[in-house]
């Protein structure tokens, strides 16, 4: 059955956004009951995005890592609650006590740090569209292209951590990379080894590959594009991908929407794909409990965000890179599992799926107003950096504060103490020290540092 009403929401999505190519498929019960597929994979020579397009993924990758460690734990070979140096020894830059779960969860108290992002460099440097799109990027810096590069570069920066571990979550890519080198460790095999075995090819992910050489057929790969940095946000096409080296876990999958869809479904289907236990039960539900949550009201579990919509536990994530967009969202109790791929980043892909979810189980939408007695807002003005190169600067505003994000400027309003909604529904919440300053902000899944007044 054809649903005119959600076909008409998607369709406004695209052009709001001037997406170039979309996929989406949910799937509920096992079987397929919505797909949607607009727009072009490649825009100049008109070719239509299809079942076979094949997408970058982003931090959807997290959760095959996090189900890699799981499998792992299954085989008796390492327990989450353990020590991260008694896998990784040389590792200097991690607090004592630090475990594999913190890791997972985003919370062994790292700062934003450059050591993922410097395998990104070279991908960075040979695009011609590369420092206009990423920013600055030191010339300098050795090359990262191994986990233990990367491990190398963390013992060699000086930084200071946010907190002890278990205590704050803060999003970090070195985490999972470490995640990789634990499993390779491990199971010795390589991560890609070691995941093409154990979940694509029992998932039959035939498109699945974290290289852009190895996609199996390359006129089924979508070009990518990006918005200009103006006011304008005019889309252009802009062929270079970023790579990362031979760091994959952090989010290097490139899928189609199809391969997408069976792993999907089966962390929807408690660890069981095509009557087969890929996963035990036991082991998604570890990855799908809630083991911290900001002041913003963030909650991660294992490679997994959690929500609570209409009553109903949601859970999912979402991915984000130059020329990609990505989200996928779950609901156990509906058996709905849903996926949203795109060829451009800084796309609402999570509004996409929430949307589709609320079409497919007739909910309405959950936008509640919230009433609030103003306060002065002048002690949150200042600026804040995440250490990984993303700034914001805030300024009171009549109507709550303003919010600079390198061209865009953005409206928070009070909802509560210390906390702020955006236009689109999303929160930030201020961290105050013990003597009642400011010394933070949650924006996201990054905590930002207040850097100057």
């Amino acid at each position: 059955m054809i649903d005119k009403a959600l076909d008409k929401a998607i369709e406004e999505f695209q052009q709001k956004y001037d997406i170039p190519g979309m996929a989406i498929q949910a799937v509920q019960a096992g079987e397929k009951v919505y797909e949607k597929y607009l727009g072009y994979q490649d825009v100049a020579n008109k070719v239509d995005v299809g079942t076979e397009t094949i997408f970058g993924v982003a931090s959807l990758t997290k959760s095959v890592a996090a189900l890699a460690i799981l499998l792992l734990e299954e085989d008796g070979v390492l327990k989450v609650e353990d020590e991260v140096t008694t896998w990784l020894p040389e590792l200097t830059a991690v607090q004592a006590h630090t475990t594999i779960h913190h890791l997972l969860t985003h919370t062994a108290g790292y700062p934003g740090l450059m050591s993922f992002h410097a395998a990104r460099y070279p991908s960075i440097r040979a695009d011609e569209d590369g420092r206009y799109l990423f920013g600055k990027v030191p010339e300098s810096v050795e090359d990262v292209v191994t986990v233990e590069d990367m491990i190398e570069d963390m013992n060699q920066t000086e930084f200071t951590f946010i907190a002890a571990p278990g205590e704050i979550f803060n999003y970090s890519n070195e985490s999972y990379g470490l995640l990789q080198a634990i499993v390779e460790r491990g199971s010795g095999q390589s991560f890609e080894e070691l995941v093409q075995e154990r979940i694509f090819r029992p998932l039959q992910m035939s498109s699945a590959v974290f290289r852009l050489k190895d996609i199996p057929k390359k006129e089924n790969c979508t070009e990518i594009y990006a918005y200009t940095k103006d006011e304008d946000r005019t889309v252009f096409h802009s062929p270079a991908w970023w790579a990362s080296g031979e760091i994959f876990a952090p989010g290097a999958l490139k899928a189609n929407i199809t391969d997408m869809m069976n792993y999907v479904t089966m962390l929807c289907n408690h660890g069981t794909f095509d009557g087969k236990s890929i996963i035990s039960q036991a082991s998604i539900e570890k990855m799908f409990t809630s083991y911290i949550m900001t002041p913003h009201g963030v909650q991660y579990g294992y490679g997994m965000l959690m929500g609570e919509m209409s009553g109903r536990k949601l859970v999912g994530h979402g991915g984000g890179i130059k020329g990609i967009s990505s989200f996928m969202l779950i609901d156990q109790a509906k058996e709905l599992a849903i996926t949203v791929l795109t060829n451009i980043a800084e796309v609402p892909t999570e509004m996409i799926a929430v949307t589709v979810w609320e079409h497919l189980l007739q909910e309405g939408p959950n936008h509640e107003e919230v009433s609030y007695t103003k306060q002065a807002t002048q002690g949150y003005q200042g600026i804040y950096e995440s250490g990984e190169g993303q700034a914001i600067d805030v300024k009171a505003h009549q109507d709550g504060l303003q919010l600079t994000i390198a061209h865009e400027q953005l409206i928070a309003k009070q909802i509560d103490d210390h906390l702020f909604q955006l236009p689109d529904g999303k929160k930030i919440a201020f961290v105050l020290d013990g003597a009642e300053k400011v010394k933070g902000m949650h924006r996201g899944m990054r905590y930002l540092r207040k850097v100057s007044k």
